[in-house]
């Protein structure tokens, strides 16, 4: 294997050398530079939740910077597992671990065949696969102690946004029907269908963090083991209707309603706080912070309020809601988009009298 030597937090480590595969699909062991902000996030979370002595398990590892990151950077972890399906992958993660001076336990097995060996044994379990994490957050679940951390990356972005209807429905369950907000809906979708398997596996989940990057969705919730708290999972779980700018909660499937989708927090403002405060990103934790505090399971994009063909800027758009008594915030998952605590018809009027005032001064 031709390999080259980087660098990525506080780990150096070997990954195959794109230049001479072509690219990293090709590559023997599958690396994603364009990952770094998701693993530094997850470490600063880790660092942030964990008490020291925790049992770590990431089933997909590829290099095992994940891992590896996980035990030098964070101070939590006191065991840590790794494993692979690929051979190449195995030699290479014991290649990075022996540089960084990190024991592990490494296995060469099939995922989910690992998790079911590793039953009520793991307080973190990390699924970061290519592509969806659905066929492994069953087998996530049963490797958990009776408390613990759910962590599950998806790339499959295109499918929990209903662009793949079918593929949707036999993948996570849902029906997805087309918004402005169709980034969230993903988010959420996924968010629903973790919450799902956890109730069916007994577990009561809360999110910690959760978001989107370009090219995946990202999730981390806190889970408990309990039957009769397992279902207040289904006490945030929903359908959404979109019409004509209107946004609806639904608690049953109607024609044109997406779901079914998780419609509570999507994540802990206390702990992206104090992520912020240890570690880098902090202008994206700011913004996941403020927008975790606003309950409406969605948000508004400015070309919705357009009159005349313009609309206010961002910036305008909230500080005229907070004039207006409705808190509103920037959200990460469009540059036009607000997150707002306030319905489509609130939020309309509110603009709509900023617009004529403007007018009046002219």
């Amino acid at each position: 294997m031709n390999l080259v030597l980087r660098r990525e937090g506080a780990v150096v480590f070997y990954t195959p050398d794109v230049e001479k595969y072509g690219s990293i699909y090709s590559a023997p062991v599958f690396y994603n530079p364009a990952m770094e902000k998701n693993r530094t996030l997850s470490v600063l979370l880790l660092k942030t939740y964990g008490e020291k002595g925790l049992v770590v398990c990431e089933p997909l590892s590829g290099t095992g910077v994940r891992g590896i990151r996980y035990a030098v950077e964070s101070g939590v972890v006191g065991k840590l597992i790794l494993n692979d399906i690929s051979k190449e992958a195995v030699e290479l993660i014991k290649k990075n671990l022996e540089i960084n001076g990190v024991d592990a336990e490494v296995y060469n097995e099939d995922a989910n065949a690992l998790l079911h060996k590793l039953k009520d044994s793991c307080d973190v379990v990390d699924i970061d696969p290519f592509g969806s994490p659905a066929p492994f957050i069953h087998g996530a679940f049963r490797a958990l102690k009776e408390e613990g951390l759910i962590c599950a990356t998806a790339t499959d972005t295109a499918v929990l946004v209903g662009r793949y209807p079918r593929k949707c429905l036999r993948r996570y369950g849902s029906v997805i029907v087309k918004t402005p907000f169709y980034i969230e809906i993903g988010l959420r979708n996924l968010l629903g269908y973790i919450a799902r398997v956890a109730a069916a596996e007994d577990y009561k989940i809360t999110p910690l963090m959760s978001y989107w990057e370009g090219h995946y969705f990202r999730v981390c919730a806190y889970a408990a083991r309990g039957a009769r708290d397992a279902d207040d999972n289904f006490h945030h779980i929903a359908y959404i209707k979109y019409e004509r700018g209107v946004r609806k909660i639904l608690h049953a499937q109607s024609e044109g309603s997406s779901g079914p989708l998780w419609v509570g927090p999507l994540g802990d403002p206390l702990i992206i706080n104090k992520m912020s405060e240890i570690g880098p990103y902090q202008d994206f934790l700011k913004i996941l912070a403020e927008e975790y505090s606003i309950s409406a399971p969605w948000f508004y994009r400015l070309p919705e309020f357009a009159a005349g063909g313009k609309s206010p800027t961002l910036k305008e758009a909230v500080g005229v809601l907070r004039a207006a008594g409705i808190y509103a915030v920037k959200t990460h998952m469009a540059p036009d988009g607000f997150k707002a605590d306030g319905e489509y018809g609130e939020v309309l009027m509110a603009f709509k009298r900023y617009i004529s005032s403007a007018h009046s001064l002219q």
